[in-house]
């Protein structure tokens, strides 16, 4: 197996090659490095490298196994960590100017599980400004990540690093963060998967506001089967986080082969108030002969979204604005305008525009709540449109997302899986979303949708 071939194989698979013995840990450290050196300049995904020590934990690594003393259920595999997440002694800037030499001396939550469960990690991938300062997956610090599947697009926002490294084989999984469709936009752009599990099951620490429900980690990785097994490392209660959600499974891979006959699923393209793209609304429909094969019962489930995005932004920007407060008070001017402006606007809101947000957040609880009892699993698309160039601000700032922001809002577990492409071959996803703490659920409907269909499996032209 080629260096292209070995890097592009599952997580899963390469799991399989290395608790056989069949490749090293650092046979396949270096398949992914030498795949780094030569790829990564035309996509800029990772930004932050850490080349030698990957070397180094490598080696560890094969005489751990040659001690049968693997540390955990990704030992060995090779991944890559966005860089809003602090990594202990590797460089983590949030992209922005101020923090661009930042070395943090403790590692977040989600990489201490990683490096628990034996992963190797090579570096750091690109993000917008503290994940949120733009929609596309360029900052002010290391320029513009490229969509693979076409330099000129962009990969999505803001884990638009981890779904280019993973689409190109660049690691063999990727964490993201989702706070408004961060993980299944880039899914769904890039033709891989993307999990936002329910919030709180990857506890998001350090937090600066604990309490606040709607950002989370999640697993990016190329199948549906890879994703559970990297959320079985990342999953589980923390003492530090203030709400304890139980992990869907034990560490390792769970059955995903279900019998979905008679699954109740509620269809959607624009929940009758969304201005979707009509291709790509073609393109979903069309997705339901790929459930009634599957012996699903598909029934008509549209939600009604008019005012979500102005409720979203208030209770998003709760958050954000506690991330970066600290560089707007110290050091504004090297923060982004678009980041200055929301500070300012989050200061100047009233309890009573709070208020109005949690009222409409309430009110659309109970929608899905009877949406949820007729329905197992709600099935829509991941996004409005296909990618747009990687550096078109005008058009990234008026994109629609808000059938990404339903689950974010309401803690729900929801997942990105590849269900096409376009007529000039951009990669779209389709989104399946389940009831708080169905994550097991959520995954089994992907599984059998991606088995049924197998779009993952297509892979970008690189060099």
């Amino acid at each position: 197996m080629n260096e292209n071939e070995l890097c592009h194989q599952s997580a899963v698979e390469q799991k399989r090659l290395l608790d056989g013995g069949a490749v090293s840990v650092l046979e396949l450290v270096d398949a992914h490095i030498k795949r780094i050196e030569r790829v990564n300049p035309a996509l800029n995904a990772f930004v932050t490298l850490r080349l030698d020590e990957a070397r180094d934990e490598a080696k560890a690594a094969d005489r751990a196994r040659s001690r049968n003393d693997a540390r955990g259920v990704l030992h060995g595999l090779p991944v890559g960590v966005k860089d809003c997440f602090q990594t202990k002694g590797t460089r983590t800037t949030m992209a922005c100017l101020a923090l661009r030499d930042h070395v943090p001396e403790f590692d977040h939550l989600v990489v201490e599980r990683e490096k628990a469960a034996g992963a190797i990690v090579l570096g750091k991938l690109n993000t917008p400004e503290f994940t949120m300062a733009r929609n596309t997956c360029s900052n002010p610090v290391f320029g513009s990540t490229r969509n693979p599947w076409d330099p000129e697009r962009c990969p999505g926002a803001s884990s638009g690093g981890s779904g280019a490294a993973l689409a190109a084989g660049l690691c063999a999984l990727a964490d993201g963060s989702d706070i408004g469709g961060s993980i299944r936009n880039p899914a769904g752009w890039c033709n891989v998967v993307g999990h936002r599990p329910t919030t709180w099951m990857i506890p998001d620490v350090p937090n600066p506001r604990l309490w606040q429900n709607m950002n989370t980690a999640g697993p990016m990785a190329r199948t549906v089967s890879d994703a559970a097994l990297f959320l079985s490392a990342l999953a589980g209660p923390d003492l530090r986080c203030p709400v304890p959600v139980a992990a869907p499974f034990p560490p390792g891979l769970p059955d995903l082969e279900t019998d979905p006959s008679g699954l109740r699923v509620g269809w959607s393209a624009d929940h009758g108030s969304l201005d979707v793209d009509p291709d790509v609304a073609r393109n979903f429909d069309a997705q339901k002969g790929v459930f009634d094969s599957l012996g699903c019962r598909i029934e008509p489930c549209d939600l009604d979204l008019v005012g979500l995005e102005a409720a979203y932004d208030v209770l998003a920007y709760y958050r954000v604005s506690a991330d970066t407060a600290p560089v707007y008070e110290n050091d504004r001017g090297r923060l982004a305008p678009s980041l200055r402006e929301r500070q300012e606007w989050f200061a100047d809101l009233t309890g009573a525009d709070m208020a109005a947000a949690e009222e409409y957040r309430l009110r659309l609880w109970r929608d899905v709540v009877a949406a949820f009892e007729s329905h197992d699993v709600l099935v829509w698309p991941t996004d409005l449109t296909d990618p747009y160039r990687h550096d078109d601000e005008v058009t990234s700032m008026n994109h629609d997302w808000s059938l990404l922001l339903v689950a974010p809002l309401l803690n729900l577990p929801a997942i990105s899986v590849p269900c096409g492409f376009s007529a000039g071959g951009m990669p779209r996803g389709l989104q399946v979303t389940g009831r708080p703490g169905a994550d097991l659920q959520v995954l089994q409907v992907a599984y059998a949708y991606e088995q049924a269909t197998r779009y993952g499996e297509r892979r970008p032209a690189l060099p």
